[in-house]
């Protein structure tokens, strides 16, 4: 079974997150797209490079290139592991910022590009792997334990939201690599008041 078209609807949903981060902490839709380390981590964690044809996909270090990073799970653990609990988790974007905190020295414009790129595309795979997918079932332990279809979803939506959360954390130090720099949270937390507002 080819992974192209599931793989073009990932690459999708990652440029359409990309586009509204950029647009929404710079200004510019291709803001964080100019950079490579940004567009590189954002393709390997969210669709990979679907566009290789199967029959060269399958061979040697190809296969970890052809499958995204949440997908691994197929390859590192077996088709009966697809969609994972870990993998398919903000376990990678949470190390990432992790390992910023425990050591410092790494902050980096090129660190922040690869750990913003790599929250944006976890969190977008994440994302519509639960609105694109037919059938949801996270994988606890495989032939044992999945979790049911409308609890698959919410972990995958809950995923996506701390990816995309920890991505937003990620944005200020895109060209400084200093952790300082100014997130613009003031408009989501204006339209969250007004919503509570409302209740």
């Amino acid at each position: 079974m080819s992974y192209f078209v599931s793989g073009l609807w990932h690459f999708a949903a990652a440029m359409a997150f990309a586009v509204a981060f950029g647009a929404w902490q710079n200004g510019s839709a291709f803001y964080f797209l100019g950079s490579p380390a940004f567009t590189f981590a954002l393709m390997v964690s969210s669709s990979a490079f679907f566009w290789v044809p199967d029959r060269w996909a399958k061979r040697g270090l190809w296969k970890f290139l052809h499958y995204p990073l949440p997908d691994w799970d197929v390859l590192l653990l077996g088709p009966a592991s697809h969609r994972n609990w870990l993998t398919h988790s903000p376990l990678l974007p949470a190390l990432l910022l992790g390992a910023l905190w425990k050591w410092p020295q790494l902050a980096s414009p090129l660190f922040y590009q690869l750990a913003l790129g790599a929250a944006i595309g976890t969190g977008s795979h994440l994302f519509w792997d639960c609105v694109g997918s037919k059938r949801h079932s996270i994988v606890v332990v495989p032939y044992w334990w999945t979790l049911r279809e409308a609890a698959s979803r919410v972990y995958l939506l809950l995923g996506a939201t701390l990816c995309l959360t920890l991505g937003g954390a990620l944005c200020g130090g895109f060209e400084t690599g200093q952790t300082v720099a100014v997130i613009r949270w003031q408009p989501l937390v204006a339209f969250a008041r007004r919503a509570l507002e409302g209740l």
